[in-house]
């Protein structure tokens, strides 16, 4: 993808033990490993587990022996989180720990993220479920990395990103056709979910706008449909981050999205003109109407394409590997 570059030419080693089940910031990062030396760099890098990510990784993997030997001689080693386990044991017999990244990408799931309670043990570090962090990583590995809240002091900031796979079907002059596009894989939790899909039908039905709502059978399918839309709408499912969010971004689409808290609250990461938020179901409500007007008068002359531009450089999925390696470098770690 010619929107996906990188600025830097790496040459590097790095060993990713995988865990036991496949795990999304995971597959970012190795859309991202891919990317780079798509544009030019070297990285060599070696998978203790295979999973079908829908990428060409399965020349990268090594069995248990090999991967070993290769990761005590590797540059970097990155340890990823997974729901079903973390495979702590190979890194305790890999045993070296000062060059290893732990890279969390968990939540707590549901609708737990609007319990206050949980948000409170997990600071405390009390909490014992999904999404909780894990204070032995923090301690022993060299770089703590999380996809969600609380980035506690030794923890940086990863969420998702802008994946090549989600621009596929993006070209620039592609024709704009469908004025809201609102899709979620589930929409039993949050229950906004539902109710925003509600609420925009109704909207569009009473005021002639185009809407498409309904699943599609592929994710080919859903990208050829946000590639074609004006407007996308984004609700967190049991994270505060989401693919979706990314997804929307990566096809040029304005965003309605719920209240943005993805980075830390100052951060300007996400300061773009496209992007509407709301923290209610009346918020989201006056936000449709407001992009209605916006639809019917103003789109046409729209120009945010400088905006859409430098949103691909900043959030694609090189974007988070280069992070990991500028932090490692900035601890002399490469």
């Amino acid at each position: 993808m010619r929107k996906l570059f990188s600025m830097q030419n790496h040459n590097y080693k790095i060993a990713i033990i995988n865990p036991f089940r496949p795990d999304g910031l995971a597959r970012t990062i190795f859309d991202g490993i891919l990317a780079i030396n798509h544009a030019g760099s070297n990285i060599d890098f070696k998978l203790s587990n295979k999973f079908d990510y829908n990428l060409p990784l399965d020349e990268h993997y090594l069995s248990r022996d090999l991967f070993i030997s290769f990761a005590k001689t590797a540059d970097l080693i990155f340890i990823i989180w997974g729901k079903d386990g973390t495979d702590i044991d190979l890194a305790e017999e890999i045993n070296c720990w000062d060059k290893t990244i732990y890279i969390d990408g968990s939540e707590v799931g549901k609708n737990r993220r609007f319990d206050f309670s949980i948000q409170k043990e997990i600071i405390a570090g009390e909490y014992k479920d999904g999404g909780k962090i894990d204070r032995e990583m923090l301690k022993k590995c060299r770089g703590y990395f999380r996809r969600e809240k609380p980035y506690l002091e030794g923890i940086e900031s990863l969420p998702f990103g802008i994946e090549t796979q989600y621009i596929q079907n993006y070209e620039e002059g592609i024709k704009k056709d469908i004025d809201f596009v609102c899709i979620f894989g589930q929409d039993e939790y949050p229950i906004m979910r539902r109710y925003t899909r509600q609420l925009l039908e109704r909207y569009c039905r009473e005021n002639n706008f185009t809407c498409v709502t309904t699943k599609t059978k592929s994710s080919e399918e859903f990208y050829k449909l946000l590639a074609r839309a004006k407007v996308g709408v984004s609700v967190g499912g049991g994270g505060f981050d989401t693919f979706r969010f990314w997804e929307i971004l990566g096809n040029n689409c304005l965003l309605l999205t719920e209240k943005i808290d993805i980075f830390e609250s100052d951060s300007l990461e996400l300061d773009y003109r496209r992007i509407y938020q709301f923290n209610n179901l009346f918020d989201f409500q006056s936000q449709v109407e407001k992009l209605g007007r916006y639809l019917r008068t103003d789109y046409l002359g729209l120009d945010l394409k400088s905006e859409y531009e430098s949103i691909l450089i900043r959030h694609n999925s090189i974007s988070r590997v280069n992070k990991i390696i500028e932090f490692a470098k900035s601890l002399r770690i490469i």
